[in-house]
């Protein structure tokens, strides 16, 4: 599989069609996401195991009867630098502030053309080798170019609006603070319990020192597996919005770390 270089993805996101395949690559392995299904395959400890299941998984599909293959990676968060201040030479740099593991990394960025700003994002080296070993082609991104692009397309018409967009994830959430069509701040959070959740959901409004009339919270998508974290912000802010209540089938739920972006191919 050839890693394709970094590209300009579409301006609107689209549901996976038919003969797409998007690979969706986390922490603790990858979901495999077609139209018709999604499966999971976890890593394990044996290097050359895991190898021959994931090239099995992916020589099911014969050649050329898959019309795109997109890798989208989830394994850790990314960084937002301004367009006129991006230099390929600082890859690193300006993920300085996560903790990397700088043996086991390569990097990868996505230029966003409608926001003037580049993505840049870590994921580990041997994924990128066991991928190159593969026949198949694909294009590669970042799931954060994925929100951000869905989260401006929302907030085209908002004007003045302050909203805060929240992504679960099964052990983490993203947020999105925007002011009309602007992006104020984004960051990844561990939230393992309903309590982390609403820690630093406030952390952020208190930061901004926003007034609870003042700004709305948009889910991306309504999802039953949080319905407790959904139960626990009502309890605290009224203003509460969920974008695309679409059912999310329970395949999903079980085999992708971020449900809402299980159904996406970029």
């Amino acid at each position: 599989m050839v890693i394709g270089q970094p590209f300009l993805m579409p301006s609107n996101n689209k549901i996976i069609q038919h003969n797409e395949l998007s690979i969706h690559s986390f922490v603790n392995g990858f979901s495999f996401c077609t139209q018709s299904k999604i499966d999971f395959l976890p890593l394990n400890n044996d290097p050359e195991e895991f190898k021959k299941a994931f090239e099995e998984y992916i020589d099911y599909y014969p050649k050329n009867t898959l019309s795109a293959i997109s890798l989208i990676h989830f394994e850790h968060p990314s960084a937002f630098v301004p367009k006129a201040l991006f230099n390929e030479k600082f890859l690193e740099r300006y993920l300085s502030y996560y903790k990397l593991d700088k043996g086991d990394q390569s990097f990868g960025y996505d230029i966003m053309s409608e926001s003037d700003q580049v993505n840049v994002y870590s994921y580990s080296t041997k994924i990128k080798s066991l991928l190159e070993t593969a026949e198949n082609s694909f294009q590669e991104t970042h799931y954060n170019t994925i929100l951000s692009r869905t989260i401006l397309n929302l907030t085209s018409n908002a004007k003045d609006q302050i909203q805060l967009f929240v992504h679960l994830q099964k052990d983490c959430m993203d947020l999105f603070l925007t002011k009309g069509n602007t992006i104020d701040f984004h960051n990844r959070f561990s939230t393992l319990s309903e309590d982390e959740f609403l820690y630093y959901v406030f952390f952020v409004v208190e930061q901004f020192d926003l007034e609870s009339n003042v700004f709305e919270i948009v889910f991306l998508g309504k999802i039953d597996f949080f319905n407790s974290f959904y139960d626990a912000i009502k309890l605290y802010h009224e203003n509460i919005r969920f974008h695309r209540e679409i059912i999310i089938s329970k395949q999903a739920t079980e085999n992708h770390n971020a449900p809402f972006l299980a159904q996406y191919f970029s």
